[in-house]
């Protein structure tokens, strides 16, 4: 559903605020149509609005927007906050992030694609591996989110490289000197950084092996949300492909899930629960 005839079809909409980006999708039902994507310009709600115009008065279900309080873990998945008035138009219903006390920990609208996946897999018992910046590791337990974790491991690759990503050689051994020997990271990454300046090595396989040592000092620092765990990688590209595959050198078999199907299906439970 796209442009003004699929807006007055739409029943309902949900949006998810990235750092300067919203992606929209409008409903009929539990049928989605393709996303729609714009920067906020540091005003998501007027990108909001701009996005949904002209239009008849709709509900929006929003995850990751900003100044809405998280919901304090353990707890199941946090419905919608209560709806918040745009305009006439919009009525926006902002669903929580996480919060934790120990470790201090906080994350924003991949707690949708938690709930997401609880709303597909009620039964679930296990731990959730979500890889991007910031990955987050999400132990699940009869329903209710136990704990969770995250690191800035892709925040920490993206500024110690600009590589293309595509090549692997090299990261599994990468990621079992990290594993061994975690406190070696930074001198390890320097290693790389003098490697690729001495000409040594090249740059896609620099990259790789940079995301093997920060993947791997984050397994070890994660172990305990994913030791004698099942796992489920909630994620696509080249990013989640390297933390299954090391998640499988620790032999672990992780499922892997679509990180859109599984936002989308937070945002179908978030409608069903307002």
């Amino acid at each position: 559903m796209t442009g003004r005839a699929a807006m007055d079809r739409a029943e309902w909409a949900a949006v998810e605020r990235t750092p300067g980006e919203l992606r929209l999708w409008l409903f009929r039902g539990d049928a989605e149509g393709p996303a729609n994507a714009a920067p906020d310009n540091g005003d998501p709600a007027a990108a909001l609005r701009t996005m949904l115009a002209p239009g008849a008065a709709i509900d929006v279900i929003a995850a990751g927007w900003p100044e809405t309080a998280p919901a304090r873990v353990p707890c199941p998945p946090p419905p919608p906050l209560p709806a918040l008035a745009l305009d006439g138009r919009i009525i926006l219903r902002r669903l929580p992030g996480l919060v934790q006390d120990r470790p201090a920990d906080l994350i924003g609208a991949q707690a949708t694609r938690i709930g997401g996946h609880l709303f597909r897999h009620p039964d679930f018992d296990g731990v959730l591996c979500l890889p991007g910046q910031q990955t987050v590791w999400a132990h699940l337990s009869a329903g209710e989110i136990v704990s969770f974790r995250s690191f800035l491991t892709g925040e920490l690759l993206s500024a110690l490289s600009t590589s293309a990503e595509g090549e692997s050689a090299g990261f599994d051994e990468a990621v079992r000197d990290a594993l061994s020997r975690p406190a070696g990271l930074a001198a390890d990454l320097s290693t790389v950084r003098a490697r690729l300046a001495a000409g040594t090595i090249t740059p896609p396989a620099a990259h790789a092996r940079m995301a093997g040592l920060l993947i791997g000092a984050e397994l070890a620092a994660a172990r305990p949300w994913w030791l004698g765990q099942p796992v489920t990688v909630i994620g696509e590209g080249w990013l989640s492909g390297r933390y299954a595959e090391a998640l499988a050198s620790q032999g672990l078999a992780p499922a892997v899930a679509d990180p859109t199907d599984a936002l989308l299906d937070g945002f179908r439970a978030a409608r069903r629960a307002s």
